[in-house]
């Protein structure tokens, strides 16, 4: 081994080898300082490659949405994910709305589609969607409360339930309507929490809410007892029945109250008593917001007006299934022992009935994560419900001699969970200043049992100050009534859409007699959704009389009185009758076939 290779740096002795020192040993720290030095400066360059030119890579892509929306062009293939084109600078591109080079920002519609899943879906121009919102998936009656809606559904798409605090979201289209249906999971905390999320991410396309549910109720209009006159029952004749229908946008919370045992039970075992209180609904202080009753009021009215119209119409009527012998075999006996423990004749009960339709004058919910069964507390709950809606209607200041307000004597408690919850979100989220526009809300609850049991005198008890007592307890039927209770509010909903079809329907036919109607038309729905039907029909009527005249002509028809509207209407429904029909026959024939969308059907046997 030479001896030069013992080099003093190397350490004591001679070097094993060469290898160890030397020129070799010196050159390798810096081929390792400049392989670094490559690497950090290559990864930059890609870095700022992305950051300032990133049409070399093109904007993300979506995969096309499932067909059945509306699109213009289904079968255009994939576009940029939220729209826009690759490297353009518009929307959906990398240059966003903030110009070239700037973060993009998407649209609310566009937050709104990516999630429900169906980025390309252009919900800005479809005009939003209905929201139709229940709890209960099936877990406690074994029918889902949204089962009979989703099976009308078309297209669905449906969320992950990992993807969602909700229990279940389900985005189609009801008789040609988008619509997103969503169960909340039971209780007011799951059904805020759910609300708020849907809210956070489409309360913009949001066009109305309805939460749907089933409920207990009062036996009878203004209760079967009312103290403090416990002399005799309340002979009205306006009993509930299995499957009747509350549609109504006003909610109290039946656990803001404060009081004592003593307070609460001192008419106990006595059924005919009102339970006492320090503080009930309205004191906010102590408990928040309880009240519900007067956001949003005249679109919430709107909205319950629109379903009832559509529950109580001869073709909602003629959907509604009627009570199989079960179901009618329950109400027999309960109505019967209510019959011989207050000795009050009520109406015979069949089970070919009819459910009847209550609205929010008569109605209200109640709520609570508080299953509660007895006269007293159906007592309370009677005043907690005439409470909102006098609350609600507000028909005229107190002392000026006119009515003021409703009594329990003149309501129906309706006993549930999840109305509060999502109330509470949707009063919040319209005090926001992001908030585009308000939303249409109602409930719509069904009768699946009664809050308390038949009852009777005492005996030996008599005069005003009689006492009264549970005559004969019934067991509640978790089944049977609740599925028919599911039956008849999934029909009064879809008789609601099948309304809207049909009508859509009808006044298209009418535009296509007259091209300049129909954009009329196009333009009154693009602006104010549905509502522009009745504005088209007052406005574009009288716009349809001027015929070819100029703009401004067409302005001040527009203006013209209701009568003349009316007749321009009607005149242009002639004229579309006479244009399409030819013969007559085949333009029936082309309305019936179109009329088959607006169907629908709920298994209920």
């Amino acid at each position: 081994m030479p001896v030069s290779c013992a080099a003093p740096n190397c350490g004591a002795g001679p070097a094993p080898s060469c290898r160890c020192c030397g020129p070799n040993d010196a050159s390798r720290p810096r081929r390792r300082r400049f392989i670094l030095y490559l690497f950090f400066f290559w990864s930059l360059a890609i870095l700022l490659a992305h950051l300032i030119v990133p049409q070399w890579y093109g904007a993300q892509r979506a995969p096309r949405p499932a067909a059945g929306f509306g699109l213009p062009d289904p079968d255009a293939g994939p576009r940029p994910l939220f729209g826009g084109a690759a490297g353009a600078g518009g929307a959906g591109s990398w240059g966003g709305k903030g110009g070239k080079g700037a973060p993009y920002v998407p649209s609310r519609a566009e937050v709104c589609e990516d999630y429900l899943g169906v980025p390309g879906l252009d919900l800005a121009a479809a005009g939003g969607f209905s929201l139709v919102l229940t709890a209960d998936p099936g877990d406690f009656s074994g029918t889902p409360e949204a089962h009979h809606i989703i099976a009308n559904l078309k297209h669905k798409v449906i969320k992950p339930r990992s993807s969602s605090v909700c229990g279940g979201l389900y985005f189609g289209e009801l008789m040609g309507q988008p619509a997103l249906v969503v169960t909340t999971g039971i209780g007011p905390t799951a059904a805020g929490l759910c609300t708020q999320e849907l809210l956070a991410a489409c309360g913009a396309s949001a066009t109305e809410l309805i939460y749907f549910g089933t409920s207990g109720w009062s036996p009878q209009l203004g209760g079967v007892l009312n103290p403090p006159d416990c002399g005799a029952a309340n002979p009205g004749r306006k009993i509930t029945r299995v499957g009747d229908i509350c549609i109504s946008p006003v909610s109290v919370n039946w656990v803001c109250k404060k009081s004592t045992w003593t307070l609460q039970s001192q008419g106990f075992p006595n059924q005919c008593f009102r339970p006492q209180e320090v503080a009930g609904p309205n004191a906010t202080a102590l408990y928040g917001e309880c009240l519900f009753a007067t956001d949003n009021l005249d679109a919430n009215l709107a909205l319950a007006d629109s379903l009832a119209a559509a529950a109580r119409s001869v073709r909602g009527r003629a959907a509604l299934p009627t009570r199989n012998d079960l179901v009618t075999d329950l109400e027999q006996k309960y109505w019967g022992l209510m019959s011989e423990g207050t000795g009050v004749t009520y109406p015979p009960v069949s089970g070919e009935d009819m459910p009847v339709v209550w609205d929010y004058t008569q109605c209200a919910e109640v709520d609570g994560q508080f299953f509660f069964t007895g006269a007293p507390w159906e007592i309370k709950a009677r005043d907690y419900a005439a409470q909102a809606i006098s609350t609600a209607l507000g028909f005229a200041q107190p002392g000026s001699g006119l009515r003021d307000s409703v009594d329990a004597t003149e309501v129906i408690a309706v006993s549930a969970m999840e109305g509060v919850g999502v109330a509470e979100a949707l009063e919040k989220y319209h005090r926001l200043d992001s908030t585009p526009r308000r939303i249409p809300y109602t409930n719509v609850r069904t009768l699946s049992n009664w809050i308390h049991h038949p009852v009777g005198r005492k005996p030996g008890s008599s005069g005003a100050a009689g006492e009264w007592e549970i005559y004969q307890e019934v067991p509640e039927d978790y089944v049977n009534g609740y599925a028919y209770a599911i039956a008849t509010g999934s029909v009064t909903i879809l008789s609601l859409f099948q309304q809207r079809c049909l009508a859509g329907l009808q006044l298209g036919v009418i535009a296509a007699a007259d091209p300049e109607q129909g954009q009329l038309l196009a333009a009154a729905l693009r602006r104010h959704g549905l509502g522009g039907l009745a504005l088209w029909a007052q406005q574009g009527g009288a716009a349809g009389a001027a015929g070819a005249a100029a703009s401004t002509a067409r302005e001040g028809a527009e203006g013209g009185s209701a009568a003349a509207a009316a007749a321009a209407l009607g005149g242009r429904r002639g004229a579309a009758g006479a244009g399409l029909a030819g013969a007559g026959a085949a333009w029936a024939e082309e309305l019936a076939k179109k009329a088959k969308l607006c169907t629908f059907t709920v298994d209920y046997a």
